[in-house]
């Protein structure tokens, strides 16, 4: 006679196949509660994990670099603020993931370093939260219909030696109520921490709208820069315009007995009294405030130096009135 026979003749009273399906489907759920809890434990030392970096009351500044040099490896770039010393501590670099300082490779290198918008790290990081929000929308669920299902077996078992003398013996019946005990309270516990994981993910998400409040103060800040910068070059321009090669125009002249003022910006000048002029010849270089005497066979020049320089229209006077004679060239 089978265990799940209940008649003593005719195997009359054999309900054994309800009964290896009920014994399945405890297994089933065994097995599954398993699965949940591993998943569980999981995501809570990940988020934990986050939360506890997040909300360290220490004030750093931190920034992401890439080392270029090698093979776009992405760094954290860490400073600490001394409240003591009113100073930033020394750079600190970090592997994603980790909290133990290294040195990027390309760190000895200039150029190798290249710091890279935080908007796309922020887009990941916001991307990996939706995702842990969905995966735990999916525990709570599957564990509430889990609950109700074991709550419904619990109360089929827990009702006594009646409702066990048609389907198992009274020991197995126990066993199973004891075991149904366990699991009960064990998913009491699953549903407990789950709670706490999805209040940290709140938090989580209230740090990350703060992130990107600051990214929006950085992208203010980017705009002004990108403005000034554009004066620069647009003084840039002047400037190399001014140094490129322009045409000038060279003039000579000779005079004698009159006097000459140049009335335009030169950028240089000669100014010669020949040999065979009948008298010396006078020069101002200040409009006419003083002056000096040029004797025949001598001469002076005078150049304004580097490229585009110029004298001034009207610092140069000529006099011949006294019968002498001047040859001048200059350069406009």
């Amino acid at each position: 006679m089978s265990i799940g026979d209940l008649k003593t003749d005719g195997l009359k009273g054999n309900n054994f196949p309800w009964q290896l399906k009920m014994l399945k489907g405890q297994q089933c759920a065994c097995d599954q509660l398993t699965a949940i809890n591993a998943n569980t434990d999981d995501v809570e030392f990940l988020l934990s994990a986050i939360l506890t970096t997040l909300q360290a009351n220490t004030e750093y500044e931190a920034k992401f670099v890439v080392d270029t040099c090698n093979g776009d490896t992405i760094y954290l770039e860490v400073r600490v603020w001394n409240p003591d010393t009113s100073t930033w501590g020394p750079i600190t670099y970090y592997l994603p993931g980790s909290d133990t300082p290294v040195i990027p490779p390309g760190a000895a290198t200039p150029g190798c370093l290249i710091y890279t918008d935080p908007s796309g790290v922020l887009v990941l990081i916001l991307g990996a939260i939706q995702t842990g929000n969905l995966i735990l929308t999916d525990i709570e669920t599957n564990t509430g219909d889990t609950v109700t299902e074991l709550q419904n077996l619990f109360a089929l078992y827990t009702a006594g030696q009646s409702a066990c003398a048609d389907s198992l013996s009274v020991t197995l019946c126990t066993e199973q109520g004891i075991n149904l005990n366990n699991i009960d309270g064990n998913t009491t516990n699953i549903l407990s921490d789950t709670t706490a994981i999805l209040s940290d993910t709140t938090a989580i998400a209230n740090n990350t709208t703060s992130i990107d409040i600051n990214t929006a103060n950085i992208d203010a800040n980017t705009a002004a820069i990108d403005v000034s910068t554009t004066a620069i070059s647009a003084d840039t321009t002047t400037i190399v315009s001014q140094l490129n090669s322009q045409v000038k125009t060279p003039v000579i002249k000779r005079i004698t007995g009159t006097t000459l003022s140049i009335n335009v910006a030169i950028q240089s000048i000669s100014i010669a009294c020949p040999v065979t002029s009948g008298a010396s010849i006078s020069v101002s270089t200040d409009n006419g405030l003083s002056s000096v005497n040029i004797r025949p066979g001598e001469t002076v020049y005078y150049d304004a130096g580097a490229l585009n320089n110029y004298f001034a229209a009207n610092l140069f006077q000529i006099n011949t009135t006294v019968g002498g004679e001047a040859l001048i060239t200059y350069i406009i």
